[in-house]
Protein backbone atom coordinates (compact mmCIF):
# COMPACT_ATOMS: atom_id res chain seq x y z
CA UNK A 1 0.00 0.00 0.00
CA UNK A 2 1.34 3.45 -1.01
CA UNK A 3 0.65 6.76 1.09
CA UNK A 4 -0.29 9.65 -1.02
CA UNK A 5 2.45 11.96 -1.89
CA UNK A 6 0.56 14.96 0.01
CA UNK A 7 2.80 16.43 2.85
CA UNK A 8 -0.60 17.24 5.01
CA UNK A 9 -2.77 14.23 4.51
CA UNK A 10 -5.86 15.05 7.18
CA UNK A 11 -5.67 18.76 6.85
CA UNK A 12 -9.08 19.56 8.31
CA UNK A 13 -10.00 23.25 6.53
CA UNK A 14 -10.59 24.74 9.91
CA UNK A 15 -9.41 24.56 13.01
CA UNK A 16 -11.02 22.63 16.07
CA UNK A 17 -13.06 25.58 17.39
CA UNK A 18 -15.33 25.44 14.62
CA UNK A 19 -15.92 21.30 14.71
CA UNK A 20 -16.55 21.94 18.44
CA UNK A 21 -19.40 24.99 17.91
CA UNK A 22 -20.64 22.46 15.30
CA UNK A 23 -24.10 20.58 16.73
CA UNK A 24 -23.53 17.36 17.52
CA UNK A 25 -26.56 16.31 14.65
CA UNK A 26 -23.93 17.83 12.06
CA UNK A 27 -20.31 17.46 13.19
CA UNK A 28 -20.44 13.09 13.10
CA UNK A 29 -21.59 13.35 9.47
CA UNK A 30 -19.22 16.48 8.67
CA UNK A 31 -16.32 14.35 10.16
CA UNK A 32 -17.30 11.04 8.14
CA UNK A 33 -17.66 13.07 5.17
CA UNK A 34 -14.23 14.00 5.43
CA UNK A 35 -12.97 10.88 6.86
CA UNK A 36 -14.31 9.15 3.56
CA UNK A 37 -12.29 11.94 1.40
CA UNK A 38 -9.09 11.67 3.14
CA UNK A 39 -8.97 7.77 3.48
CA UNK A 40 -9.67 7.47 -0.08
CA UNK A 41 -6.96 9.73 -1.44
CA UNK A 42 -4.62 8.09 1.29
CA UNK A 43 -5.34 4.83 -0.17
CA UNK A 44 -5.72 5.62 -3.30
CA UNK A 45 -9.07 4.87 -4.35
CA UNK A 46 -9.56 6.36 -7.88
CA UNK A 47 -12.49 9.41 -7.69
CA UNK A 48 -15.01 7.43 -9.54
CA UNK A 49 -15.34 4.95 -6.47
CA UNK A 50 -16.26 6.06 -2.77
CA UNK A 51 -14.78 5.38 0.70
CA UNK A 52 -17.57 3.28 2.39
CA UNK A 53 -18.25 4.33 5.70
CA UNK A 54 -20.10 1.28 6.48
CA UNK A 55 -17.02 -1.11 6.13
CA UNK A 56 -14.71 -1.81 8.54
CA UNK A 57 -11.34 0.30 8.79
CA UNK A 58 -9.44 -2.83 8.04
CA UNK A 59 -11.35 -4.29 5.27
CA UNK A 60 -10.66 -0.97 3.91
CA UNK A 61 -7.00 -0.96 3.89
CA UNK A 62 -5.80 0.66 7.30
CA UNK A 63 -3.12 -1.98 8.32
CA UNK A 64 -0.97 -1.08 11.18
CA UNK A 65 1.17 1.32 9.27
CA UNK A 66 -1.46 2.87 7.93
CA UNK A 67 -3.49 3.19 11.38
CA UNK A 68 -0.14 5.16 13.23
CA UNK A 69 -0.07 7.83 10.67
CA UNK A 70 -3.81 8.64 10.75
CA UNK A 71 -3.55 8.69 14.40
CA UNK A 72 -1.45 11.10 14.06
CA UNK A 73 -2.48 13.28 11.22
CA UNK A 74 -5.87 13.15 13.03
CA UNK A 75 -4.90 14.49 16.50
CA UNK A 76 -2.78 17.39 14.94
CA UNK A 77 -5.77 18.06 12.57
CA UNK A 78 -8.72 17.85 15.16
CA UNK A 79 -6.65 18.38 18.28
CA UNK A 80 -7.78 15.50 20.13
CA UNK A 81 -5.94 12.21 21.66
CA UNK A 82 -6.60 9.05 19.37
CA UNK A 83 -5.98 5.37 20.63
CA UNK A 84 -4.39 3.73 17.75
CA UNK A 85 -6.12 0.36 18.74
CA UNK A 86 -9.57 2.73 17.97
CA UNK A 87 -8.37 2.43 14.31
CA UNK A 88 -7.02 -1.15 14.05
CA UNK A 89 -10.33 -2.35 15.65
CA UNK A 90 -13.58 -3.92 13.62
CA UNK A 91 -14.84 -0.63 13.08
CA UNK A 92 -16.49 1.20 10.35
CA UNK A 93 -15.18 4.51 9.29
CA UNK A 94 -18.92 6.16 10.25
CA UNK A 95 -18.13 4.95 13.98
CA UNK A 96 -14.50 6.30 13.94
CA UNK A 97 -16.39 9.80 12.79
CA UNK A 98 -18.65 9.54 16.04
CA UNK A 99 -16.12 8.89 18.64
CA UNK A 100 -14.02 11.92 17.07
CA UNK A 101 -17.05 13.78 16.99
CA UNK A 102 -17.09 12.97 20.75
CA UNK A 103 -14.02 13.57 21.27
CA UNK A 104 -13.70 16.83 19.38
CA UNK A 105 -16.89 17.92 21.74
CA UNK A 106 -14.94 17.41 25.40
CA UNK A 107 -13.87 20.78 26.40
CA UNK A 108 -10.43 19.08 27.96
CA UNK A 109 -9.37 18.11 23.74
CA UNK A 110 -8.09 21.64 23.08
CA UNK A 111 -6.60 21.78 26.44
CA UNK A 112 -5.00 17.98 26.34
CA UNK A 113 -3.58 18.78 22.66
CA UNK A 114 -2.22 21.80 23.80
CA UNK A 115 -0.62 20.43 26.69
CA UNK A 116 1.58 17.81 24.36
CA UNK A 117 2.45 20.13 22.19
CA UNK A 118 4.69 22.36 24.94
Amino acid sequence: MALSNSSVLFAWPTDGSVLRAMDTGVRAPALQTWLCRELGHALGVPPAHRVRPDRPLRALGVDSLLALHLKRQLEAALQVSVVAHDLLREATLAQLAGLLAELVAEPRAAAVAGGAAR
